[in-house]
């Protein structure tokens, strides 16, 4: 069954401001996720998920303080990912919410979040579908700053994001681009 991620957008995000912002983000996550899975000739049911996921990732901003991008929430942004599992997993999409939970960069292991005393449950949040790996490689590209929200990253940059978290995330980072670069050539 497929799921009708754009009733679920408007009824969680309901500011315009954090709509707009959202929305484009996720547009342009889930175009890129979808010209990768096109050109991995994923099948059908794994492309409609990646697109729904792909729009619904980023959900659990509506609980964290984010005042740029219109976010009114408690928590510290790094909860984005987590407080999305919990939308989804209340709306019975157990495996769309994994996809919240393990996409913010490279994915985040128990071991940084508690060697960095993260305000996160202490258990990995990684990647491990060809479907969350392609969300979360495509997520890399693209922020929700509004200066450069339209604004694709290139690969260094993307690189500079991660590569301060360790030799972990460098490792990850080039087997994924090793693994997705070849389907997006404008990288």
């Amino acid at each position: 069954m497929e799921t009708d991620y754009w009733k679920l957008i408007y009824k969680y995000i309901k500011n315009g401001w954090t709509q707009t912002i959202y929305v484009s983000h996720v547009s342009l996550v889930t175009s890129k996720a979808l010209k990768i899975a096109r050109g991995m000739k994923l099948n059908q049911k794994q492309v409609r998920f990646i697109e729904e996921a792909s729009m619904l990732h980023d959900i659990g901003i509506i609980k964290v303080n984010a005042p740029e991008i219109g976010c009114d929430g408690k928590l510290d942004y790094i909860c984005h990912g987590t407080q999305g599992r919990k939308i989804l997993e209340s709306e019975g999409l157990k495996k769309h919410a994994l996809v919240c939970e393990r996409h913010s960069g490279v994915g985040i292991p128990v071991t940084q979040i508690i060697e960095r005393n993260l305000p996160l449950p202490k258990r990995d949040m990684l990647a491990e579908s060809l479907e969350e790996k392609i969300i979360s490689w495509s997520d890399l590209f693209y922020s929700k700053t509004p200066s450069i929200l339209l604004k694709e990253k290139t690969i260094s940059e993307a690189f500079k994001s991660i590569r301060e978290y360790g030799q972990e995330y460098i490792d990850r980072f080039r087997e994924w681009e090793t693994m997705f670069s070849k389907f997006d050539p404008e990288r």
